[in-house]
């Protein structure tokens, strides 16, 4: 624009000039050595004038050639963008239709950069999804060092070196991450099941304090109890069980008020074969009414006289007639009292409320201690048939 502006000036100024320098042509003399150019005024405004003319067709020549060939370039670039988000989208296709090496043969075509290394974690699933599990890591491990696929890739890894006992490594892995990754639910969860593989279980009851919140409150109470079963089976296997129980004692309060601690003590203490004092937990730690992680254990109980126990269940019982697992858990109970009758009784009630495999095995032995072999036999087929 501002070259225009400056050729019409210079047209206008010829237009007025021009006329005014008529019969005064004037001249100009160039000597370049032995060589010589004469010419009037007038004559070197034109050419002048025809030079400014010809370098501004030039450019815009040049321009006009530079931008066709970009254009091209841009083009070209485009297919090959097309082509590989379409290769990207078969890939991913393929992945969800279970066709595993066609979902490799379409990711090994895209450009990893271009999708932050989706592709890898893409084609990293088809190969452990064909048991590859080398081929699996070593694409996990070019996945990570990509920021947007980095927390996923290591969450693979994790789980293939749990998968394959190396704790050790997968422990290695969650602490490389960033603080704000470590605080992702999944890596909490990954980090406890690492943790429990390496038998590292003091270190993973001090880092359940800080994932309560992360975890939930389920999966909190299955890894501390699964954390206090740990800590509970190596003081018992290395220092017995007397020393289990003053452990125990030496607890602070509120650990000792803790179900998934009760529930995790009253196990070991049933594993080293002291089910008296395991029935005193369960029934002492109940206090408040029925809990999940808690009554379960009754069905548990070998002791030869569990009054404690079964006058807690029927006290339950009273309030809440119809809850099949109260029911279920007195039926065990007597069962392994001895107590077939009141055994039979309850496990009858608690099938006619609700379907379970465990009480259709249980009343079967009981048919089948009372020599009811037709009844027993029913009851064993239904069981199967309840599991299947």
């Amino acid at each position: 624009m501002i070259r225009m502006a400056l050729l019409v000036s210079l047209l206008l100024i010829g237009l007025i000039a021009g006329p005014l320098l008529v019969g005064q042509k004037g001249y100009v003399l160039i000597a370049l050595d032995n060589w010589t150019i004469e010419m009037t005024v007038i004559s070197l405004g034109l050419m002048i004038l025809a030079a400014i003319i010809g370098f501004l067709l030039l450019e815009w020549l040049v321009k006009r050639l530079l931008t066709l060939l970009t254009g091209s370039r841009r083009w070209l670039g485009g297919w090959g963008e097309r082509k590989r988000q379409k290769a990207f989208t078969r890939g991913l296709v393929a992945l969800e239709e279970a066709n595993y090496q066609e979902a490799e043969k379409q990711l090994s075509k895209v450009d990893s950069a271009a999708f932050n290394g989706l592709d890898l974690l893409a084609s990293a699933q088809a190969a452990a999804k064909r048991k590859q599990w080398d081929k699996a890591r070593s694409l996990w491990e070019q996945a990570r060092l990509y920021p947007a696929a980095e927390l996923a890739a290591t969450l693979h890894l994790v789980k293939l070196e749990i998968q394959q006992q190396q704790p050790q490594v997968a422990l290695g892995l969650l602490e490389s991450l960033s603080e704000k990754h470590q605080q992702h639910p999944r890596v909490a969860l990954l980090w406890a099941k690492a943790l429990a593989h390496a038998g590292r279980w003091h270190e993973l009851q001090d880092r359940l304090k800080g994932w309560k919140k992360t975890l939930g409150l389920e999966k909190y109470d299955f890894w501390m109890r699964q954390a206090a079963q740990g800590v509970f089976a190596e003081i018992a296997s290395k220092e017995g069980a007397n020393q289990l129980k003053q452990n125990w004692q030496g607890l602070p309060r509120a650990k000792r008020q803790d179900p998934a601690h009760q529930a995790a003590y009253a196990e070991q203490l049933m594993e080293q074969g002291m089910h008296q004092d395991a029935e005193q937990v369960l029934v002492e730690g109940q206090k408040q009414g029925p809990h999940p992680l808690l009554l379960p254990l009754f069905k548990k109980l070998r002791s030869g006289n569990p009054m404690a126990a079964m006058r807690k269940l029927e006290e339950w019982l009273k309030q809440d007639e119809q809850n099949a697992d109260l029911l279920s858990a007195l039926g065990h109970l007597a069962k392994h009292a001895k107590d077939l009758a009141l055994a039979e009784k309850a496990l009858t009630k608690a099938l006619s409320l609700r379907t379970n495999q465990d009480d259709l095995l249980a009343l079967a032995e009981i048919k089948e201690a009372q020599q009811d072999s037709h009844q027993a036999l029913a009851l064993y087929k239904q069981s199967f048939q309840a599991g299947s």
